[in-house]
């Protein structure tokens, strides 16, 4: 039996025991952030998939895991020895958690899950579909998870105006003017990205996420900070100064489940985020005081980037777009033909493989991350990556999300694709971009798949759209060119980036998935990543940054595009030219002309000469 049946055999047994029917397991934490320490990834722990969504439901007798469409290869490898059945998200014949629950549940069944790992909005959904049986708050993880260790708890530190662009005094008045925060006497912040931002402090508690495990409550008078008070050290006399007062993360619940709390700050009714408030919370507050629910006053307001973060960002992707020319110009040269080059001279050694008499070099998947990694370290500001680099050569590119291990790490051989997907934090704000890199020869196919992808990636950077024009509609323009080729891909056109935080920031979002369809608007920043993953073979994605700006103002009314933030080019030997339309062509060009203009002057002059020519009309 492998440990993850093992594992699943004695949750079940505890269920028995319990009287619990049905277990429902999401990947989160208490917060429902993206990321999180892995303290708090009991889907990983109970089933060995690594990937960033799932949720597992637990019965007596068996065991359904749901993924969507960017990790069912991969979920397909790492669950295959535990026993689980994979549901596959969003597909015709799967039905939704939810539906599932609702089907088989039975009228005296009991549907049990953590409180603290499950949103308001989640819960809710839960409970008004489930017509049978009842929902029960109830931990079944800890007593079964041996040897589990505490959770990260980091040093807290500031981030200047000079990156923030504004006060936290002024934060704190635009979140008291909020119209929905003024229906409310508090707002209970419950957002990793949201806290971060409000009180313009970051951490290092989750990986590739800049952030502190902390809660917030922002009354008329008082801001009170729950968080780990041994990491608030440097930050102390700061939090003072802005009127903030600090008590220890967990203590949080005590205070909501006492009546006086209340009373003592005139709380009779509280505001949350419904879609990152846990049910424990949730829970207490409801039998405290009335509780009024909003889409996140805070969200809204750090989605719009201000005068001094927009500023910062473009010099992050000078900064960002610099290590990646030095990447492409490596893989071109040293990969590619063979080639030494100067780059990271008497450094490389450590990750460059051998073969045979150790003559004859070699690269992995695992050491271009590390020499990706190596050139964003080098660049002043830079903190950490925001989110594992993915490195996926040839068939382990249709892996949407393929993260390689020391088990996959595949060497880097000739005529296939090499997606590279990776971005980096940096004090002036947050990157993502996607390349993907032919090494030897490409046939007509790839060339043409390429080129289609680029199409798209262009379409959606060349759109005028007006004011309330929201992610759906702008996601088919992307799409349209797949569609009509019987091609497309099973993820998001786009997302939104955070300034510092959170890689994948809502609410601006570009897909045809969108259960919100948020308009997008002046200030935001979304990525452009269309993509083409045929199985066995390779993946073609390709991902640059857009802000959001006024194009023009006239009787109908204010008309947006977009500005390409990220600085790379695409590969020239890809792309079908005959393929492009003359407005294609000039917004290639055009692109290029700009990268070599920004990048060109912080390269060597063998870098610049191969961006010359890698950015030269077509």
């Amino acid at each position: 039996m492998s440990i993850y049946k093992d594992r699943i055999k004695k949750l079940q047994e505890s269920m028995q025991r319990l009287g619990v029917d049905y277990y429902l397991i999401p990947l989160a934490d208490y917060h429902n952030s993206e990321y999180f320490d892995s303290y708090y990834n009991i889907i990983k722990y109970m089933s060995g998939f690594r990937g960033s969504n799932a949720a597992l439901v637990i019965t007596r007798d068996k065991a359904y895991m749901w993924t969507d469409g960017r990790y069912f290869i991969q979920a397909e490898m790492q669950i295959k020895r535990s026993g689980i059945i994979l549901m596959k998200q969003g597909m015709p014949d799967t039905p939704t958690v939810v539906e599932f629950l609702s089907d088989k549940m039975c009228e005296d069944d009991v549907l049990a899950f953590d409180g603290r790992l499950v949103s308001v909005e989640g819960y809710e959904r839960y409970n008004n579909a489930i017509k049978r049986g009842r929902i029960c708050d109830a931990d079944l993880i800890s007593d079964l998870w041996e040897n589990r260790g505490e959770p990260v708890r980091n040093n807290v530190w500031i981030l200047s105006e000079e990156y923030a662009g504004e006060s936290v005094e002024q934060k704190l008045l635009r979140i008291r003017g909020d119209e929905n925060y003024n229906k409310a006497d508090a707002l209970i912040v419950t957002d990793l990205c949201d806290i971060a931002w409000a009180l313009n402090m970051r951490g290092s508690d989750i990986s590739h996420m800049p952030v502190f495990y902390s809660y917030l409550i922002i009354t008329k008078r008082n801001v009170i900070l729950y968080a780990d008070m041994s990491c608030l050290t440097d930050t102390l006399s700061y939090l003072e100064e802005n009127g903030v007062t600090v008590k220890d993360y967990e203590e949080i619940y005590k205070d909501l489940s006492d009546k006086q709390f209340y009373n003592s700050y005139g709380i009779y009714k509280t505001l949350i985020d419904d879609s990152t408030c846990n049910t424990a919370i949730f829970t207490m507050l409801n039998e405290n005081s009335e509780v009024l629910k909003s889409a996140g006053v805070i969200r809204t307001m750090k989605c719009i980037k201000n005068r001094t973060e927009i500023k910062n960002i473009k010099n992050a992707h000078i900064k960002d777009g610099i290590a990646m020319c030095k990447f492409l110009y490596f893989l071109d040269k040293a990969v590619n033909e063979g080639c030494d080059t100067d780059i990271l001279v008497g450094e490389i050694d450590d990750i460059i493989g051998y073969r045979g008499n150790g003559e004859k070099k070699y690269y992995t998947e695992l050491s271009l991350v590390e020499i990706l990694h190596r050139l964003r370290s080098e660049q002043e500001g830079f903190i950490e990556e925001s989110f594992d680099t993915i490195s996926a050569w040839a068939e382990h590119g249709a892996i949407v999300h393929y993260e390689p291990t020391p088990k996959t790490n595949a060497t880097i051989g000739r005529d296939n694709f090499l997606l590279v997907d990776s971005g980096g934090h940096y004090l002036e704000g947050t990157t993502d971009i996607t390349r993907t890199i032919l090494i030897g020869d490409a046939s007509l196919k790839m060339v043409r798949e390429y080129t289609m992808v680029l199409k798209s990636n262009i379409a959606l950077a060349r759109a005028v759209f007006y004011d309330g024009v929201g992610g759906k509609s702008l996601d088919m323009l992307a799409r349209n060119e797949m569609w009509q080729r019987g091609y497309d891909y099973m993820h998001g056109t786009g997302h939104g980036v955070g300034y510092l935080l959170s890689v994948h920031e809502g609410p601006n979002n570009i897909s045809i998935r969108n259960r919100r369809d948020v308009p997008i608007r002046p200030g935001m920043v979304t990525t452009d990543e269309p993509g083409i993953y045929l199985r066995d073979e390779y993946g073609i994605r390709l991902e640059n940054e857009l802000l959001c700006k006024v194009l023009t103002t006239n009787e109908y009314g204010k008309s947006y595009n977009f500005e390409c933030l990220t600085l790379a080019p695409f590969q020239l030997e890809c792309i079908d030219s005959n393929y492009l339309t003359v407005e294609e062509k000039d917004y290639l060009n055009s692109y290029h002309k700009k990268v070599y203009k920004l990048i060109s002057p912080h390269l060597t002059k063998d870098e610049a000469d191969w961006l010359k020519e890698a950015t030269k009309e077509i």
